[in-house]
């Protein structure tokens, strides 16, 4: 339906990806083109797929040279495709060189609607809230103890949630001075969450069927609440999370365009497989960390948020103390703003395609460094051969986390699959972006930009 934001349709490579040997599920283009894709490649322009007319942009010859450029790169894509060494050469040309040839004014109203039709609702907000707090009295009621206190974590906290987010919470107990008594072997864990499943039940006085609980024996435990409609919970012990996601609030706060560029990026990253933790690829925290450092090292160095201090847990919210609505300038669909959130769209795109992985660390802690060299986790003999490095934001203040490095599952292999893939994505916007506004008839109900969209398709 035109009425539906296909939003990563742009993002959708024009040969059917496969996965190669040994890279997990992450979708990758493949080696050369198929026959028939070679033939409609030399064939003449009307017939090619996903091409686009020529604009009526001739007074900037420079902006024209790198939309030609963006074309040529995007046909002889085999330049750059080099499965040993895992760098690109000869890179296509920036979003800013390709102005005002390329509108990406219309990636960013997409983007626009696309995270107003996903993002969290007040409503769906209250009934999580409403939830946690009901988990909490009954923890107290049963254990008797005034000092347990259950933390929000993750999306809901940081104001990043989606509508098919889940509630992660943080059971923590504390002594009279604040100092943390949470276990911190796993089978010390496994055995209370197996008392705290049974205070959740509702045949023990608990609000919970027993149906609904499940203990999930994993290397980190968890203890999960599934329900078919409604808010479902994961509830862990470690109190890192906390400090991440209050964190990315700020960040929230202070740079309005990280809210719709996390959305869009996590959701593009699960359809083609590289925000996938389970299959060694990268995790939701991970993408947050790589958007705070392209803005902050791309966009302006105002947008930096100043890292707290390490504080005992009760000087933390327990839960946000309200709704995070969408920043303003989204809000009001400024020009400049949904101008500017195309280009670092495609620009966070560019960027990692053709970024120095092996010798560079990513790293949004203050301040932000790149060589691997000044990370703290070089001095760990572990993480000297690891081909990419995703710092934890709280590493250099906080020498006891347990996993400091959050891609080290990420190979070579793998690497070299999010590089093509974000460098494809990159060329498949510029593409869209190339192409000439339609003439939009007004009594017309298709979608324009502005309309509102209730069911966005993330489809690749």
């Amino acid at each position: 339906s035109k009425a539906t934001v296909s939003v990563l349709n742009w993002f959708h490579p024009p040969c059917s990806a496969t996965p190669r040997r040994g890279a997990g599920t992450a979708m990758r283009p493949p080696r050369r083109w198929p026959a028939a894709a070679a033939a409609r490649a030399r064939a003449p322009r009307q017939q090619r797929p996903y091409t686009h007319h020529t604009t009526s942009v001739t007074h900037n010859t420079h902006a024209n040279e790198a939309k030609a450029k963006i074309e040529a790169y995007f046909v002889n894509r085999d330049k750059w495709s080099d499965p040993w060494t895992a760098c690109l050469t000869d890179f296509p040309p920036t979003p800013r060189e390709c102005e005002p040839a390329v509108d990406l004014s219309k990636v960013g109203h997409h983007v626009v609607d696309a995270c107003n039709a996903v993002l969290m609702t007040k409503e769906q907000f209250d009934e999580a809230m409403e939830v946690r707090a009901k988990m909490e009295e009954c923890l107290k009621n049963q254990t008797k103890e005034a000092n347990l206190m259950l933390f929000t974590f993750g999306s809901c906290m940081s104001g990043l949630g989606t509508q098919s987010s889940d509630l992660d919470l943080v059971i923590m107990r504390c002594d009279s001075d604040g100092k943390p008594l949470n276990p911190t072997t796993r089978d010390e864990q496994l055995a209370h969450f197996n008392d705290y499943l049974h205070m959740l039940e509702d045949t023990k006085g608990g609000i919970f069927p027993r149906s609904e609980l499940k203990l999930i024996q994993a290397r980190v435990p968890i203890l999960r609440r599934e329900v078919p409609s409604g808010v479902n919970c994961d509830i862990s012990l470690f109190f890192h999370g906390v400090r991440n996601s209050v964190l990315l609030r700020e960040y929230a706060r202070s740079c309005p365009f990280f809210m719709p560029m996390s959305i869009v990026l996590r959701e593009w990253g699960k359809q083609v497989g590289i925000c996938n933790s389970l299959g060694g690829y990268l995790t939701p925290y991970c993408m947050n960390v790589m958007i705070i450092k392209y803005l902050v090292q791309e966009a302006s160095e105002e947008y930096r948020v100043p890292m707290p201090p390490l504080l005992p847990p009760v000087y933390y919210p327990r839960h946000p103390s309200q709704y995070l609505p969408p920043p303003m300038e989204m809000q009001r669909r400024e020009k400049r703003f949904v101008r500017e959130l195309g280009v670092h769209i495609a620009g966070f795109l560019r960027y990692y395609a053709v970024y120095s992985w092996l010798d560079k660390v990513i790293s949004a802690a203050e301040p932000i460094k790149d060589s691997r060299e000044d990370s703290p986790l070089w001095c760990d003999e572990r993480h000297k051969t690891t081909d990419v490095i995703i710092e934890e934001m709280f590493s250099q203040q906080d020498r006891s986390l347990p996993i400091p490095n959050m891609a080290g599952k990420v190979d070579a292999i793998k690497l070299l699959n999010i590089r093509e893939l974000c460098m494809y994505s990159y060329l498949h916007v510029m593409q869209h972006a190339c192409l000439p506004s339609e003439p939009q008839d007004p009594s017309s109900k298709a979608w324009q930009p502005g309309m509102p969209a209730s069911k966005p398709q993330f489809m690749l």
